[in-house]
């Protein structure tokens, strides 16, 4: 076995929350402005608001995944540190895809890269989680954090289904999937 240079994970915590943090704010100066101030012109950009509010809360959801992950995790490895950079990437293609599904709602191309989004995210995380558990010696309680079959699994196989059905001929089902996953996701997580 190599000699393998283990880290503290407060460097990858910080530079975490900030890219969060900065995505969800490029999220909200993304949003349309009603063109006045009627319930109408509101009820105009619903697509916007509806997409904002579905990655808004796809990125907090990450972030609190995150955050209880790493309280668990003792050591992080440069393969882990890339991993996280790699979900960063995807992530941070967020804002350009809500701003894309939100003027094309049933652009089957529009949905299928938003939805193709977060099964890249969730490999990713299926991933980190896989390495993150080799690497730390409480297995059992950082398997627990984890939750791989709630947190990763469930939401990959609803976003497979969401694109299967998308291709049928209803492309919004993909963000539908991704509100159903979150709603589940934050319903689990404050049991």
């Amino acid at each position: 076995m190599k000699n393998e240079n283990y880290m503290q994970t407060n460097r990858l915590e910080a530079f975490y929350d900030a890219i969060i943090a900065i995505i969800v704010t490029v999220l909200v100066l993304e949003l349309p402005q009603p063109t006045d101030t009627t319930l109408t012109a509101i009820f105009a950009i619903k697509n916007s608001d509806f997409a904002y509010l579905i990655s808004f809360l796809i990125c907090t959801n990450l972030w609190q995944y995150h955050h209880i992950i790493y309280n668990h995790v003792e050591k992080i490895n440069t393969k882990i540190i890339w991993q996280n950079i790699l979900l960063l990437l995807i992530v941070s293609l967020i804002p350009y895809l809500t701003t894309f599904v939100a003027n094309n709602p049933f652009s089957l191309v529009a949905q299928s890269l938003y939805g193709l989004d977060f099964i890249l995210m969730n490999v990713l995380l299926y991933y980190m989680a896989k390495s993150l558990i080799n690497i730390n010696s409480d297995k059992q309680k950082l398997s627990k954090a984890l939750d791989i079959k709630n947190a990763l699994v469930f939401p990959l196989v609803l976003f497979i289904i969401g694109l299967i059905i998308a291709f049928l001929g209803y492309p919004i089902v993909i963000s539908i999937c991704c509100l159903i996953t979150i709603v589940r996701s934050i319903i689990y997580s404050t049991r």
